[in-house]
């Protein structure tokens, strides 16, 4: 018999995932005393704890405890060809058994970095990092000996990865750990391009801007039209270092990045996740003047950069696998195109859901190409009455989406503790959004895949209906 009250309904869904799930359930326990939180990364937790996965193959997760998950973290983004794709799999094998580390130039390097400059607008000439952090780490660094300029630019909400600059945020003050002089060199600023002038104007000693060509956290909330062209007038003029995070969009919206899709080329672009094949790796791609900066022949400008695993020679290799695959002649069709059409019946499922639910107007699904964002926007003072086929980037959006308010909205997207009970239902179903918000629809996705998706979907909506989270 089904339980009727909403702390009965909460707690049947609850004893579903603790009774399904005792090994990730020890190995929390287990976490707990070697890791703070019991993770490794901020957005891994989970109440009472994320499962464990075990393996993964195509476009599934399978957990310590048996059960099998349509995954939409993809790899927080870096897995365009899904889990353990062949093509990359085997250049990682092959390359393994050659070496995994020379210490030395190695002939990868070479046909990877060859690859980003073929695809990429911007890149005259590239660096290799470890993480996407470094390449942003490295972009502002490049930009402030270029310019001879301390002040960074970047925009509310933006995420650039955990070094001290991203951390700054619209108050000004240094958050835990970071000194009070870097966050005074950071300019948190709304996506208005007036606003840009008149920080321009007031700072002479800006050296760069920096911000997520698509939008904040990968695209959750959209950048105004026409902000990245008037961007590039903006910085051209005032001589100002105008750097892409193209860390989630680059190679996934399209062979070329948001860049090449809205004909804006920056002067400093950061990539990481799919270029190096779902692999550890990330770059700085860019102007050849820029880049020489990390010349010896420089002089006094130069910046020396070391860095153990720069370009290593495995993830050189799955990087030039998968850039190869997207280099194809017919990657916009075989790849592009294909994930685009199945997000959009993805986001078009999600969408009927709620609709049929009674929440058209208030929870929604929206996204750009193979990208989508899921948000429950119920109880809101400032209510927006949003799209039932989710295009928000309809004109008639553009004015609420520049309310701050609304944007903190989105990039919430939901709220707690919905989405805790909401990540219980899919789990309990199979299915897994990145971060409970959204997530990323790649190449080893299928129909069947995106209809069982939708079910799923379904089906928690449903719950959280029943009991009453969801009015």
């Amino acid at each position: 018999m089904l339980k009727e009250t909403q702390i009965e309904q909460d707690s049947a869904a609850l004893d579903q995932f603790l009774a399904a799930n005792p090994r990730s359930l020890q190995l929390h326990e287990a976490a707990k005393q070697v890791l703070p939180d019991g993770v490794t990364h901020s957005s891994r937790r989970g109440d009472p704890t994320s499962v464990y996965m075990d393996h993964a193959a195509g476009a599934y997760k399978y957990d310590v405890d048996g059960h099998r998950y349509i995954d939409y973290w993809m790899g927080h983004g870096s897995l365009l060809f899904g889990h353990a794709n062949p093509v990359i799999a085997q250049a990682a094998i092959e390359q393994i058994g050659r070496g995994t580390h020379f210490g030395a130039n190695h002939p990868g390097e070479v046909r990877w970095a060859e690859l980003i400059c073929h695809l990429i607008p911007s890149a005259q000439k590239v660096r290799f990092f470890s993480s996407g952090t470094e390449a942003t780490m490295m972009a502002l660094r490049l930009a402030r000996a270029a310019t001879g300029k301390q002040k960074i630019i970047k925009f509310g909400l933006r995420f650039h990865g955990w070094h001290d600059y991203n951390a700054v945020n619209e108050t000004g003050v240094a958050p835990s750990g970071i000194p009070q002089a870097v966050a005074d060199n950071v300019l948190v600023l709304p996506t208005d391009i007036k606003a840009v002038e008149q920080a321009l104007e007031a700072n002479p000693d800006v050296a760069a801007i920096i911000l997520e060509a698509d939008g904040a956290s990968w695209g959750t909330v959209p950048n105004p039209p026409g902000f990245l062209a008037a961007l590039r007038q903006l910085t051209s003029e005032k001589q100002v270092i105008l750097i892409f995070d193209e860390i989630v969009s680059g190679f996934r919206y399209g062979p070329g990045g948001i860049q090449k899709l809205e004909g804006v080329t920056p002067d400093l672009t950061c990539l990481a996740k799919i270029v190096a094949g779902g692999f550890p790796g990330g770059a700085v791609a860019g102007r050849a003047d820029l880049m020489d900066l990390l010349s010896i022949k420089s002089g006094s400008r130069y910046i020396v950069h070391h860095g153990t695993f720069n370009a290593n020679p495995v993830s050189a290799a799955t990087g030039v696998a998968a850039l190869s695959m997207i280099a194809a002649p017919d990657a916009q069709e075989r790849i592009y195109d294909r994930i685009g059409q199945l997000a959009t019946q993805l986001k078009a499922g999600f969408n009927n859901i709620f609709n049929k639910a009674g929440l058209s107007g208030r929870a929604f699904c929206y996204g750009r190409g193979a990208v989508f964002h899921v948000c429950f926007d119920l109880e809101s003072q400032q209510p927006v009455e949003w799209p039932g086929d989710g295009n928000i980037y309809r004109p008639e959006y553009m004015e609420p989406l520049a309310n701050p308010a609304v944007q903190a909205r989105l990039k919430v997207g939901i709220p707690e503790p919905l989405k805790t009970q909401l990540r219980l239902e899919l789990d309990n179903r199979g299915m897994q959004l990145m971060s409970g918000i959204g997530g990323f629809v790649s190449t080893a996705h299928t129909e069947s895949d995106i209809e069982q998706t939708i079910e799923a979907f379904g089906g928690a909506v449903a719950a959280l209906k029943k009991n009453g989270r969801i009015k």
